[in-house]
């Protein structure tokens, strides 16, 4: 009868569990679904104004992790754009090529900052090995160097570059030594008759300096350099002229360069394959100058002289810049105001990307492209 009654209880206790486990699972979506509720209205009253939109914290449940992230939100508190899916963060794939330490590195990838895409070929800065070197990103999981070029002198501490659009060379920007600064501003060859394949079947590519300008010498008096293109640093293009700010000369200078490197359909080379000065701005706005953008007639400069606005240069007279870039005056057509300043917050809407802090994020790729191309400096990636 002892034994009877234990299993019994023993039973009993089983069934309520069952029971319990039962009532739990048909009650936990419920419950989930209005402590989330309660969580988007507690959310959605806990909001910042920024500007004409309101700044709301969102709490996002995931399969693995909370997170919190931002979500910028309209004055009748409308989310704008998805405010729900979870940012993708992975890194597909890279290549390294750098060994030692500063000054005595070795390879093709030392110091890497400015690149640029040009079909599945990027154009690497190498500053600390004074090197271009060309990384083949037709797999993405899986990039290859395929190629470089280095000069001790015109690619001395090259930081940034740029495909002209013909395709058949690229315009780099050298910064040159510290302190001195020796700038150049420099062509390179990469036309078809540049590349080969290996016995694996690779294309490989064999870069050539052609041309080059300086404009950088020592004032011994004084112990500081002095020309247009000491310490040159950020690179625009746009069709034939080449945007150049420099950062120990306080300058913006516009430069032509050629049109292409090859005969034309008649059978004729180009008047020149040589960059020439077009014009030149010197500013005390523009110290410390390091990128810049162009739009239309104005050219947009990010300096030290502040650090959250840009300054506009005009480009009306490539031969005689100008601070105070010429902007439509809003709400009256026709009427244009002379700005010489913006925050870079609003530039940025004009230019399609900000001008700080981006310095490592490869320029020439696509919108839509599902892809960026980072480069790191200390490590040679």
């Amino acid at each position: 009868p002892e034994r009877a009654r234990g299993e019994g209880a023993f039973g009993g206790m089983r069934a309520a569990r069952v029971i319990a486990l039962v009532l739990a699972l048909i009650l936990a979506p419920r419950v989930e679904d209005e402590s989330r509720m309660n969580a988007s209205h507690l959310d959605a009253s806990v909001h910042h104004r920024w500007g004409g939109t309101k700044l709301a914290r969102a709490l996002h449940d995931g399969n693995d992790t909370d997170h919190t992230v931002g979500v910028t939100v309209d004055e009748n508190g409308n989310p704008i754009g998805d405010a729900v899916t979870q940012p993708a963060r992975s890194m597909v794939g890279f290549v390294q090529d750098c060994s030692g330490f500063p000054p005595t590195q070795s390879g093709t990838l030392c110091g890497a900052r400015g690149a640029y895409l040009h079909d599945h070929y990027l154009y690497v800065a190498a500053t600390q090995v004074d090197t271009i070197s060309v990384v083949d990103v037709y797999r993405p999981d899986m990039p290859t160097v395929a190629g470089s070029v280095t000069h001790p002198k015109v690619l001395k501490g090259v930081v940034a570059t740029w495909m002209h659009r013909s395709g058949e060379y690229v315009v780099a920007v050298a910064r040159g030594r510290r302190p001195e600064g020796f700038g150049h501003v420099v062509l390179l060859d990469v036309r078809w008759d540049h590349w080969y394949t290996d016995d694996a079947g690779r294309y490989l590519v064999k870069p050539q300096v052609v041309s080059n300008l300086t404009n950088c010498s020592t004032d011994v008096t004084r112990g500081l350099s002095v020309g247009r293109l000491c310490g040159s640093r950020g690179l625009a293009v746009v069709d034939e002229t080449a945007y150049v700010v420099s950062e120990m000369s306080n300058s913006l200078s516009i430069i032509n360069i050629p049109r292409r490197l090859s005969r034309d359909f008649m059978g004729f080379l180009p008047p020149t394959i040589e960059p020439e000065f077009v014009g030149t701005l010197v500013d005390n706005r523009l110290e410390g100058a390091y990128a810049v953008g162009v739009n239309g007639m104005n050219a947009y400069v990010a300096s030290r002289w502040c650090k959250t606005c840009v300054v506009l240069v005009s480009l009306e007279d490539p031969s005689n810049p100008v601070v105070g870039g010429k902007l439509p005056r809003p709400g009256v057509l026709g009427q244009f105001d002379i700005v010489e300043s913006q925050e870079e917050s609003i530039a940025r809407l004009t230019l399609g990307s900000p001008l700080r802090g981006v310095e490592f994020v490869a320029k020439g790729v696509e919108e839509d492209s599902a892809f960026a191309f980072v480069t790191t400096e200390f490590d040679g990636r």
